[in-house]
Order: structure tokens, then sequence, then C-alpha cells
């Protein structure tokens, strides 16, 4: 294996430790400095043989809830070498999640402020798909003694274990090579076969799970509530509502739990194999910044469902379920702003329900139908109780249907489809 050129591509078919250790020994053995580009060659398939980028509307979840992969076609990450040794490495998928991964687990002493980061790589007009921007800032806070150098080499090997990972599970890659692009070391440059056996264990790990067919950059979400509640205690059941919120990968959520990323996968893995719990997609933390700015005038082509709801819990479960089948969503926890913000939004269909504080769903039910723009839209109670009592005042003040608190994916998904328009 011998990469001397910038215009000499190979395809690495599994790239396993040994034929990692192989690439790297070649490199070091010819002192070789410059950037040593890899690039996922094929996408890999859900778990139903399908390519899970191509799932319909109508199968959101996909048979394992799986909506798309994090590896498509087309990822890079660089490596820097300097004389065959490593320097620091870039690329992939979310690189400001990595970052903010980093600096809790190596560097608790820098906070991590995303808007802050956001104007500061706005002004560096940095190049995400290129992070080089880490390796001075770490650079920098050694020099100002913000940090010590060993601090500066563990985040470093940080950056370079995910990294690895990733192109490791992405099975297939392109591997090219660009002399010309050389970063000079200004931290410890990393000997390949640290990097590579810390890689191995922890991959050994993943393999050991038997959840190799699954990404950590996918986010766990809660896709029939009501059967987890039943299979967990109450004080689990709340705290995995919070916990799995669509919004942390499993990544994410080892270094949030202190743990390591195959122990939490192997906890969740038979609620995922199950159904109970799926895996999506999600932005990365910048994306996410800048698309919750502009949300209002986004996807305007999606049905708009609204939740107006007390309690944080049902609104994130509800959020979960309808974001993930493909619509857009408001939660309105504030029962005395809803009939301002929902005039505002102008909704396609309302979830209400009808227990809340000072004002109950069903008055607030029968001043929405008093709003002319309101008079024909989906108003669809969430209860706890449905007797024919619950029923006849329901549909006195002018609601559509029903739906239980205990909310299950499947019966959400069914009601929206029967009540809006196709």
């Amino acid at each position: 294996m011998n990469i001397k050129t910038s215009s000499e591509n190979l395809i690495l078919r599994e790239f396993t430790a040994p034929n990692q250790i192989k690439l790297f020994k070649s490199l070091q053995q010819a002192q070789i400095s410059g950037k040593l580009t890899f690039t996922s060659s094929e996408t890999p398939l859900s778990n139903d043989g399908t390519d899970p980028l191509t799932k319909s509307k109508e199968d959101p979840y996909g048979q394992d809830g799986v909506s798309s992969t994090d590896s498509p076609e087309g990822i890079e990450w660089h490596f820097y070498l300097y004389s065959g040794n490593i320097v620091y490495a870039t690329g992939g998928i979310h690189p400001i999640r990595r970052w903010q991964r980093n600096l809790i687990t190596n560097l608790p002493q820098i906070p991590f402020h995303l808007p802050s980061l956001q104007e500061e790589l706005t002004q560096k007009k940095a190049d995400l798909r290129n992070n080089l921007w880490e390796y001075e800032q770490l650079f920098f806070w050694v020099k100002q003694q913000t940090i010590t150098p060993k601090q500066a080499t563990n985040a470093v090997l940080f950056a370079l274990g995910e990294i690895l990972f990733d192109i490791t599970q992405g099975k297939q890659v392109i591997c090219r090579f660009d002399q010309d692009n050389i970063l000079f070391p200004k931290l410890d440059i990393i000997e390949p076969d640290e990097m590579i056996n810390k890689n191995q264990e922890l991959w050994q790990s993943w393999q050991n799970t038997g959840a190799t067919d699954k990404f950590p950059n996918l986010a766990p979400v809660i896709l029939q509530p009501q059967e987890l509640q039943q299979k967990t205690s109450i004080s689990a059941y709340q705290s995995l509502c919070k916990l799995l919120n669509g919004n942390r990968t499993l990544k994410d959520l080892a270094v949030q739990l202190r743990t390591s990323t195959p122990q939490v996968t192997s906890s969740l893995l038979p609620y995922i194999e199950s159904g109970i719990l799926g895996l999506v997609d999600v932005p990365d933390l910048l994306e996410q910044l800048t698309s919750s700015g502009e949300s209002h005038s986004l996807g305007q082509n999606r049905p708009l469902i609204a939740c107006v709801d007390d309690s944080l819990m049902i609104s994130h479960m509800m959020e979960q379920i309808i974001s993930l089948a493909g619509y857009r969503f408001i939660g309105i926890n504030d029962p005395g702003q809803a009939v301002s913000l929902l005039i505002e939004y102008k909704p396609d269909l309302i979830f209400l329900d009808i227990v809340m504080p000072k004002i109950s769903g069903y008055d607030l039910c029968g001043q929405l139908r008093n709003q002319k723009q309101f008079e024909d839209t989906p108003i669809i109670f969430l209860t706890s109780n449905n007797g024919i009592v619950d029923r006849i005042r329901a549909k006195f003040v002018g609601s559509s249907d029903f739906l239980k608190k205990t909310v299950d994916a499947d019966e959400l998904l069914s009601k929206l489809e029967e009540h809006l328009p196709h």
C-alpha cells in the first residue's frame, strides 16, 4: 500500500485495524507529509435491505425506526500527516457536536456557548468541512495556559478516535493523498499505532453490542411511549422522555451520561429492535441554531401541526413523532397564549389538552371555533377520559376527534392521515 502522489486514489474495502495499520505504517516509513482524505464510497442499507434514504412518508420510520443513515455517499474525513505521524483530523458529519463532546470530556474548564462559537467562526470565515480552526484554538489555549499540553493531546486523540471509528464503520472508503496540503505541528504529534489500538478496542466493544448496523451519529427517539411506560418504572420513563428527545445522538448521550457509546447503545438496543425507540438523523448544532431562527419560513409546503398542552413531556413526545413523520410542529405550553399564537402560525391541525390551568380545553376550543380561520380546522382533544359525557361535551364545543393522552405513535399518525386533506 503506497500513496505518494495527489492523483492516486485507493479503494479500501473492510478498512479494519490490520488494513489501517498497514496504510499508516507505510506512510510513516516513507515519512510522508500532507493531507490524507477518506471518502465514503457506498451508502449502507437499513436492516430491511432497502436504502434508508428512500424511505417513503407512508413508512417514515422503516422496519427498525431508522429514517436514514449517517454515512451517505460523499462524506469526507481528513488526516493531516507530518513525517508519517498524525497532526490532526477533521471532517465527517456533526463537527460541532464532536467539538462540544470534546470540550465536555477533555476540557471541562472551557464553556461551550453555541451563539458565541457561531459568531467567532463567522468572523474567522472558518470552513466547517475542514475544521482546522479547532487545532488552532487548542494551540491558542495552550499558549495562554488555559489548558495543559496533555489536555490538548487528549483532545486531539478524541477527535482522531471519533473520526477513525466513523471511517471504520463506513466499511468501504476511497483514499487519496495531497502532498501539497501540509499542517505543520504546533502540538504533540500522534503515533498512528496509538490511535489505531484505541479505535480497535472501541470497535470491538461496538461489535459486542450487536449494533454494527446502527450508527452512533443518529439520535434515539420514543416511537411507542405507552409500551415504553409499561416496560419501565415511572422515574425511568420520565428520565428517558427527557433524554431521548430526538436532539441527542448516541455519542452525545454517552458523553452526557459519562459512559461509552457501546454501553448506551447496548442498553437501548432491545427497545430499538422492538420498535419502541427509533433512530433518526439530526442536524449539526450550528445547522440547528440557524434553522431555529428560520423555522417559520422553512418547509411551508408541509402541514403544520400544533399541540396545546401544559405538559412539556407530552409536547416533546408529540414533537418527536410528528416531526419524524415529515410534518412541521409547534408546541404551546401556556394555554393563556394559545389563541394569539395559533392565529399567528395558522396550523393545519390542532391537538388540544382538555385539563389545563387557567382555561379548559373545552373553553379554548369554543374560542377557536369563534375565529373564522379555525371554523374548519381539525381540533383533536388529548384526554385520559373518553366517556360518553366527554364526547358529547366535546362535540358541542366543536372538537373533531379524541386521542388518548398516553400517546401511541401509530394512533397519532392515523389521526393525522384521517383529518388532514390528501
